[in-house]
């Protein structure tokens, strides 16, 4: 992985396990994913309301260019390479 990753490793009290670690911020991953799901369901009513509105087009513009990016750090640089973004 890239190490950015590494937010309050080093410096907890208590003694942590990598997996206890993985488990938590999997779970976390997990979690951020469905709010991101329902966000984005919402973002698709609020665009059918203004469809003739560019800002949500380009909201997701960035959203995918975004996407695309944690997808690569997953190990799939598909959707980079398909978008023509630098990784």
């Amino acid at each position: 992985m890239n190490g950015f990753a590494m937010r309050n490793t080093k410096s907890q009290a208590t003694k942590q396990t990598a997996a206890a670690c993985y488990a938590e911020r999997h779970a976390e991953a997990q979690d951020l994913l469905k709010r991101i799901a329902s966000r984005l369901a919402a973002h698709q009513k609020e665009q059918a309301a203004e469809p003739t509105n560019w800002g949500y087009p380009g909201d997701l513009g960035r959203i995918t260019e975004q996407l695309a990016y944690v997808l690569a750090d997953l190990g799939d640089r598909s959707a980079v390479d398909a978008k023509g973004l630098e990784y």
